[in-house]
C-alpha cells in the first residue's frame, strides 16, 4: 500500500490525518495498558464500574431485557419467546457462504410444534425477507424488550414467511470456500458486491426454498441502500421483489455532524486505509464491548452518536438501549466503509471508485458509475425520520421512481425505526397495511398493535 505523498494531500487530509493519529494513539495506548491487565483485574474493575453506576442509576431492567440482552445468538433470542427459527447457508456466486435465518411460523400455529427444518421446507405463505444495516447482523431485529413491539414476531403470526439476510463478513457469514477471515482476499469487497451477489443471491434461495414466485423486501438504512442498488442494475430481480418497504433509507448522506470527523471521512481513501488497514473496521468495538460493564459501554455510544450524528436517543429508553446496543455492532470491510466515504464525497449513490481522486493522469479519463435507481420497478414504501441526520428525503426522492408510499415521522432518528418505544404504534400500522395490499393477505394485529396512532405526514400515491 502506498503512503499517500504530501504533494498530494489537500487541507482536508491533513486534517483528518491529525485526527486519526490522535485518536488511534489514544485508544490503542489504552488498550496496550488494559491488555497487560490480569483478567481477574479486569473483571474486578468491570464490575466495580457497574456498581458505581449502579448508586446513581438504578437497574429496571425486566427478566426479558436481561435474557435478550446476553444472548449470544439469534436463536436464543428467537426461542426465549417460544418461537421456532432455521438457519440455512447461502453460497454466493462469488463462493461466501451467508447465514441466514428463518421464523417459518407464528408462535400458536400447528406447525410450531414439530422443531425440524425439514418440515418447513416447502411454505406457499407470503414471504418476507429483513435486512439489517452497516456493521450490523440480523440480531438487530429481536432486540425489543417486549414481544408486542418485535416486527418479526408480529409477522410470523400474522401468517408470513419471515427470514432474516446476513451480509457477508458479519457474525453469521464470516466465510468463505476458498478465503480465511485472517487474509486480506476475503475482505475486498464493498457495497457493489452486496448489491451483485449477496442480496439476489439470498432471495433466489429463498424463492426456491419456499416455492413462492416473490417476497416482500424490509431494509434498514444499508439494507434499503443495497436494495436500491440490486434492483437498479439487475431488472429480473424486480420480478422477484413484490414490495420494497425503506426503512431510514440511506443512499447518499450529507455527512456527519463533528466537522473534523467529517474531514475525515471526506479524505482521501488512502487515508482511512493507512489506518485501519483493509480488513474488517473497527475490530476494537468487540473489546471495547468485552471490557466496559453495558452501562458505561451504552453511555459512551450514546455520546459517540450525538457527536458524529447529533442523535439525542429520546425515543428510546436507556434500558432499551442497553438491551439494542449489545447486539448493535458486527464485522464487515473497511473497504465497505470507504465506499460510504466516496458516497458522502461524491454527493452522489455511486458504485466503489477504485482509482484514486487526486493527482491522477486519468482522473478526467473515466466516468464512475451512479446506481441507476430510477429505472427500479418494484413498489417503493418509504418510512423516514424528521431528525435523521442520516437522510436527505429531497435527494433520496428525486433519485427514485414516485414510491407507493411514504411517511415522515418528525420526531425519529435513525435507530428509532428499530427500538423506539412507539415504533409498534407510528410505524408498524401503515407498514402491516402496504404488505397486505401487495401480498394479498387480510391480517389483523390490532389485539397486538393499539391502532390508536396518529398519521404523522403520512402522504400514499396512487
Amino acid at each position: 500500500m502506498k503512503v499517500p505523498i504530501i504533494s498530494r494531500l489537500n487541507s482536508r487530509d491533513y486534517q483528518a490525518l491529525v485526527f486519526g493519529l490522535f485518536f488511534l494513539f489514544l485508544e490503542r495506548s489504552v488498550r496496550l495498558v488494559t491488555y497487560c491487565f490480569p483478567n481477574f483485574v479486569l473483571e474486578y474493575l468491570r464490575s466495580l464500574s457497574q456498581k458505581l453506576y449502579s448508586m446513581k442509576h438504578e437497574d429496571t431492567r425486566t427478566d426479558p431485557a436481561k435474557i435478550i440482552q446476553f444472548s449470544t445468538t439469534f436463536r436464543e433470542m428467537v426461542e426465549y419467546w417460544g418461537y421456532s427459527m432455521e438457519e440455512h447457508i447461502v453460497k454466493t456466486r462469488d463462493d461466501y457462504l451467508l447465514g441466514i435465518h428463518r421464523i417459518p411460523t407464528g408462535k400458536f400455529s400447528d406447525d410450531n410444534d414439530d422443531k425440524s427444518a425439514e418440515s418447513h421446507i416447502e411454505s406457499k405463505k407470503p414471504v418476507v425477507l429483513l435486512y439489517h444495516g452497516l456493521m450490523m447482523c440480523s440480531e438487530i431485529w429481536m432486540c425489543n424488550m417486549e414481544e408486542e413491539r418485535q416486527l418479526p414476531f408480529l409477522l410470523a403470526d400474522a401468517g408470513y414467511d419471515v427470514w432474516f439476510g446476513n451480509a457477508r463478513g458479519n457474525k453469521y457469514s464470516m466465510k468463505h470456500t476458498r478465503y480465511k477471515p485472517s487474509e486480506g482476499q476475503f475482505w475486498e469487497y464493498s457495497m457493489d458486491e452486496f448489491a451483485l451477489f449477496d442480496l439476489p443471491d439470498t432471495i433466489d434461495y429463498i424463492l426456491e426454498t419456499t416455492g413462492v414466485p416473490s417476497l416482500t423486501y424490509i431494509g434498514f438504512s444499508q439494507g434499503t441502500a443495497q436494495s436500491f442498488a440490486a434492483l437498479s442494475i439487475n431488472p429480473s430481480l424486480n420480478n422477484k421483489v413484490n414490495l420494497f418497504i425503506a426503512l431510514a433509507p440511506a443512499t447518499s448522506p450529507v455527512g456527519l455532524q463533528n466537522p473534523i470527523v467529517d474531514a475525515f471521512i471526506k479524505a482521501s481513501p488512502n487515508i482511512v486505509y493507512l489506518f485501519f488497514g483493509r480488513k474488517a473496521f473497527l475490530t476494537m468495538t468487540m473489546f471495547w464491548q468485552k471490557v466496559l460493564s453495558p452501562p458505561i459501554y451504552t453511555e459512551l455510544l450514546d455520546r459517540c452518536m450525538k457527536l458524529l450524528f447529533g442523535w439525542e436517543g429520546k425515543n428510546m429508553t436507556k434500558d432499551q438501549k442497553s438491551v439494542s446496543y449489545s447486539h448493535l455492532y458486527s464485522f464487515t470491510s473497511v473497504k465497505s466503509l470507504v465506499h460510504w466515504f466516496q458516497i458522502i464525497r461524491a454527493r452522489k449513490f455511486q458504485m466503489y471508485d477504485e482509482l484514486p481522486p487526486y493527482s491522477s493522469s486519468t482522473a478526467m479519463g473515466y466516468y464512475c458509475h451512479e446506481f441507476p435507481t430510477r429505472q427500479i420497478k418494484t413498489p417503493i414504501g418509504v418510512f423516514y425520520g424528521g431528525s435523521d441526520s442520516l437522510v436527505d428525503i429531497k435527494v433520496l426522492l428525486k433519485q427514485l421512481p414516485k414510491p407507493v408510499f411514504t411517511k415522515e415521522v418528525r420526531p425519529y432518528e435513525h435507530l428509532d425505526f428499530l427500538w423506539a418505544s412507539d415504533v409498534h404504534k407510528t410505524v408498524f400500522p401503515e407498514l402491516f397495511d402496504l404488505l397486505s395490499k401487495y401480498n394479498n393477505v387480510r391480517h389483523k394485529i390490532d389485539d397486538e398493535i393499539n391502532n390508536d396512532y396518529q398519521h404523522i405526514n403520512g402522504k400514499e400515491f396512487n
